[in-house]
């Protein structure tokens, strides 16, 4: 189950705070929790979900340890879709240059030209736990337009959306 999950782990790890920390490591440190704890697997087809709540709790662990904020939000807590459940949702894109400036600029260095927060961090003159908290809020920000305009509430599976049909703004 571990080797099954590792990579996507690893990319979990690496788009949440890879500029951050070794998200090899981190998984590394999540699968020896996990082979301790094993018992506490009650159901097997819940597998995905329980690695992915240790590898959270090591990420968020990790980040405490080097003075960073760890905000709980239930949505981001949630084991992501797997990739090939659905066609990322090409009005994300799209909504996130309506953001605030700000979010719209540090979403599109992190998640487009992914660049390291602490560069972003200097190149605006804030601190590293500062940029990460407007990451978080643009984030949040993005999805919840994401909703309002597409009535989808995950912008990693598009197949619900309905910008297609009223031909607003989904890519072909």
């Amino acid at each position: 189950m571990l080797a099954e999950h590792r990579p996507e782990l690893v990319a979990f790890v690496r788009r949440r705070a890879g500029h951050l920390v070794d998200p090899d490591d981190i998984v590394q440190q999540a699968a020896l929790r996990a082979l301790s704890k094993t018992e506490q697997l009650r159901e097997p087809s819940h597998a995905r979900a329980w690695l992915y709540r240790i590898v959270r709790n090591t990420l968020s662990d990790e980040l405490r340890a080097i003075g960073l904020p760890v905000e709980d939000d239930p949505e981001e807590l949630a084991a992501p879709e797997p990739e090939d459940e659905g066609r990322p949702c090409q009005c994300a894109l799209k909504l996130a240059k309506t953001l605030k400036p700000e979010y719209a600029t540090i979403l599109e260095r992190v998640v487009v030209e992914e660049a390291p927060v602490t560069a972003i961090a200097a190149e605006l003159g804030v601190t590293p736990n500062n940029a990460m908290v407007r990451l978080h809020r643009a984030r949040k920000a993005l999805r919840t337009l994401v909703e309002e305009h597409c009535g989808v509430s995950s912008m990693r599976n598009c197949l619900d959306c309905v910008c297609e049909e009223r031909g607003c703004c989904a890519a072909g």
